[in-house]
């Protein structure tokens, strides 16, 4: 297992594009996301360097970063960040499958849309963040609930509940009769 103690290691360097090779056992299906990726990259330049190994007879071979070598690929672009690790076969697929999965542990809260909708607000193009333009507009457009007593929830609350039900049917049959009945609803399981 690689420790990280060399603070002079470089964190990327500009690479030739041709100079990657995309693992072959690559788990992750990349393609849909490709132009969303272009799109920030071109707006924003690279967030994150590509994580590639050297590898047997010359080459460095993508651990991480699959996506952002096809949007750079899918740009024209002849260089990419890359940040070059020294890492064996194994640590390189443990290093593929923490860079994809740990991100998804982390969950959005209340704050996403109250940042979405300040940026909306002043005129901010909200294109190339991963949304799309109807996920945008339902983060960024408030809900009203009118009870019938003439008053109304407007832009600044949004409430929630969490309903267990006891099996996916009732859910399912609960969140059709919520959503005719124009409440927003999102099915977890746990």
């Amino acid at each position: 297992m690689r420790k990280q103690d060399d603070t002079t290691e470089a964190a990327a360097e500009w690479l030739p594009i041709e100079s990657l090779t995309p693992w072959a056992d690559n788990p992750r299906s990349n393609a849909h996301a490709v132009p969303e990726v272009a799109k920030s990259i071109k707006r924003f330049g690279f967030a994150s360097p590509i994580i590639a190994r050297p590898i047997d007879g010359g080459g460095l071979e993508i651990v991480a970063g699959h996506t952002r070598h096809k949007a750079a690929q899918s740009l024209g672009l002849d260089r990419v960040p890359v940040r070059v690790m020294d890492l064996d076969p194994a640590d390189a697929k443990l290093l593929a499958l923490a860079d994809n999965r740990l991100g998804e542990l982390a969950d959005w809260t209340g704050g996403l849309e109250d940042i979405l909708r300040e940026l909306d607000a002043d005129g901010v193009d909200l294109d190339g963040l991963g949304w799309s333009t109807e996920e945008l507009d339902a983060l960024t457009t408030a809900s009203t609930f009118d009870d019938g007593d003439g008053l109304s929830l407007g832009d600044e609350l949004v409430y929630s509940v969490v309903v267990q039900c006891s099996d996916e049917i009732a859910q399912g049959d609960l969140m059709t009769k919520l959503e005719k009945e124009g409440f927003s609803c999102q099915p977890l399981i746990s």
